[in-house]
């Protein structure tokens, strides 16, 4: 595979960008239905350090518990009388409480008392599937007192190998089997359908094979609350390095294989995986402000294209045997997860540029992207409008809105800025405001 650039294109193009659907959100404009409210269980994260310190330095709203010591075999360890080992599950419940993120747990890795193969379930062992997953939702839809865990996914990753070796018609029948415990269970509880990857076009063929199931008679949408998608690009194309932009679209390909398997543009969609760079072996390194730059456009983008979740993996990754990592945007050190990057910091920020309501007008999406490519974002909240853009591939300029004065950087500079001046763009958003 062709090596990742950490140094922006020399090919760079200036443009003067109107922006013409960000000019006219300048006026108050009526509430829009292409209105997107931002809410902070969008930020999503993994986090397998010991106290999930992620929930203290860079303040996320949702966790997502995979890859950190809680699968269906690590929790039950015996099969006679359903032996449950709570010791992990419930710290890391706990955690998350205290901070007020809300929890998904994957319910995968299947224990060997009932298949020789983890990434299995046999059709004679569907009931004890059912069974943790009563014992999970019972145990957690009131935990000191409040809710423990709001969603449970059914599998991850369940259209590739390394997860998932059973039929699709077989993961189907977990999804309703699943749904009948939490309607049974925890009505509250939401149902996420399992993980597909969609980076390949093998891949996202599995995803619309999935779709394509029905169980006792209906659709296996209908078992669901929201629609689970690995949205991880390929680390390269061609010359350049896979990028959020890259990312949606994925996201647009899942839609239309959806859309073709009869699922309702209206069933939400969460990302509950997502990083960049990731490829044969260690991922090639970029720069910390490319870095940075991947996480911000990634919840605009997502957000803007009405993804409710976004789960990024992972806080806390680790250096492989080689020095390297798998991804190539880092939100702490690999050698230490105490020390947040400036990824991490942007990850932090975002949060604060994204507070409120991206706007949309009756014929512009949020964050629309003009004809150069130059994306335009309004946020607006009980301070004011908050105007952020970016160009992934080009230099570019915008004309700045009337009123504005302060300029903020992704990786948290700040300057002055004159109303209605050209500003140069680049693949960093920034943020300017009154």
């Amino acid at each position: 595979m062709l090596g990742l650039s950490s140094r922006p294109s020399s090919r760079r193009v200036t443009v003067v960008s109107a922006l013409v659907a960000t000019l006219a959100l300048v006026a108050c404009t009526p509430a829009s239905a292409s209105n997107v409210r931002v809410r902070h269980s969008l930020f999503g994260m993994h986090d397998g350090t010991a106290t999930s310190s992620s929930l203290g330095q860079i303040h996320e709203g949702a966790v997502r518990l995979w890859d950190v010591g809680v699968q269906w075999r690590d929790v039950e360890t015996h099969v006679n009388g359903h032996r449950y080992d709570w010791t992990r599950l419930d710290q890391l419940v706990s955690a998350a409480q205290a901070a007020h993120a809300e929890v998904t747990m994957v319910v995968a890795g299947t224990p060997r008392f009932y298949s020789a193969n983890p990434w299995n379930v046999p059709a004679q062992q569907i009931p004890a599937y059912k069974a943790f997953v009563k014992a999970l939702m019972k145990r957690y839809r009131s935990f000191h007192g409040a809710r423990g865990i709001a969603a449970y996914q059914v599998w991850n990753e369940a259209n590739i190998k390394t997860f998932w070796t059973g039929t699709v018609g077989r993961m189907a029948q977990l999804t309703r089997a699943m749904d009948q415990v939490r309607d049974r269970v925890d009505r509250r509880a939401k149902v996420i359908g399992p993980a597909m990857v969609t980076r390949l076009p093998f891949e996202l063929d599995g995803l619309g094979a999935f779709y394509h199931q029905r169980v006792g008679g209906a659709p296996v949408w209908r078992f669901v609350d929201a629609v689970g998608l690995s949205l991880y690009p390929k680390d390269t194309y061609g010359r350049r390095a896979g990028v959020p932009e890259d990312s949606m679209k994925l996201l647009r390909q899942s839609r239309a294989k959806l859309r073709h398997d009869g699922v309702p543009g209206s069933k939400a969609i969460w990302n509950t995986e997502i990083n960049y760079g990731l490829g044969a072996g260690s991922a090639t390194p970029i720069s910390r402000a490319r870095q940075a730059s991947n996480v911000m456009r990634t919840y605009l983008l997502n957000a803007a294209n009405r993804v409710k979740r976004v789960f990024w993996y992972r806080y806390d990754w680790g250096r492989l045997g080689d020095g390297g990592t798998l991804g190539n945007t880092l939100i702490t050190s690999p050698d230490d997860s105490s020390t947040v990057t400036a990824a991490g910091r942007a990850y932090h920020r975002v949060q604060l540029w994204m507070h409120g309501t991206i706007l949309g007008t009756r014929t512009s999406p949020p964050c629309a992207k003009d004809r150069h490519g130059t994306y335009g974002c309004v946020v607006k909240d009980g301070t004011g409008k908050r105007y952020i853009y970016w160009n992934p591939f080009h230099g570019a300029k915008v004309r700045l809105p009337k009123g504005v004065h302060r300029l903020q950087g992704v990786l948290g500079g700040n300057s002055t800025v004159k109303p209605r001046q050209l500003l140069q763009v680049n693949y960093k958003p920034v943020m300017v405001r009154r």
